[in-house]
């Protein structure tokens, strides 16, 4: 597709004898938010990892991974580490264990900065003070250490460290799975807000409908490793045509 910032066809991926993803094909289009659902297992994350070519060197991978017109599978390494963290961006699910505990949070997101812009130590560090105040963190915290963050505020300065280099693509991997509700809704605001406002693509990897109904443009639907149902979000989720999407739809907890 012209238009598709990253493209995936027939993506086969297999840890030793066991196929875990079976022929996934997605597409998704630029400024658009695209949500991957489906249990836990059913291949969400896997695919997510095989984007940033983050899966164990012995795993089998078969098919193609475009992006911006790029096959990643056959990328060296030198341009995957230009493109992870620069073009492409991940926010993983688990903030509370995602930063380091050694290292302040401003250090952390100065080291993306640095690792990935032609900036002196004085430039990244206002980059990434700058980084913080738009995730709604005050700069003061910069020289704070992450286990005097609440897991929300861990989830911030990860979204921060994820976006200071300004990536086309940004890969949320369940972000809100150890929040609570009101905290969950606070970073899927902030997480839209910042999407539009820079005009970025977005996939959006969660179980959550009500969270998926909220943000996604496209849905496509995972069961097993395989894809059984894809379309424009409120089509998916208000008429569903497989039967395991059906199910996941019924599943939506209602007032009553």
């Amino acid at each position: 597709m012209q238009d598709a910032v990253l493209h995936i066809k027939d993506l086969c991926i297999a840890f030793g004898s066991k196929t875990v993803l079976h022929d996934v094909s997605l597409s998704l289009e630029c400024g658009k938010t695209l949500a991957i659902v489906g249990e836990s297992g059913s291949g969400k994350s896997v695919t997510a990892m095989a984007v940033l070519g983050l899966l164990p060197k012995s795993t089998k991978v078969q098919g193609s991974i475009f992006f911006e017109g790029v096959e990643l599978q056959n990328a060296s390494a030198s341009l995957l580490r230009t493109i992870r963290g620069n073009n492409i961006a991940m926010i993983f699910q688990e903030p509370m264990t995602s930063l380091n505990p050694v290292f302040t949070v401003g250090e952390q997101i100065e080291e993306t900065v640095r690792l990935h812009r032609n900036l002196s130590r004085k430039q990244a560090k206002e980059v990434s003070m700058s980084a913080l105040e738009e995730v709604g963190i005050s700069s003061k915290r910069f020289s704070s250490y992450p286990h005097e963050f609440s897991g929300g505020m861990r989830q911030r300065v990860m979204i921060a460290m994820a976006l200071v280099c300004e990536p086309m693509l940004l890969i949320a991997d369940e972000p809100t799975t150890a929040l609570d509700a009101t905290t969950s809704r606070q970073i899927m605001k902030l997480l839209h807000a910042l999407k539009t406002q820079r005009a970025m693509s977005m996939l959006f990897i969660s179980h959550d409908l009500k969270l998926v109904a909220s943000i996604a443009d496209d849905v496509c639907v995972m069961q097993h490793g395989r894809v059984v149902e894809r379309g424009i979000a409120r089509e998916v989720l208000h008429a569903p045509k497989h039967a395991y999407t059906q199910e996941l739809v019924s599943c939506i907890p209602t007032l009553g």
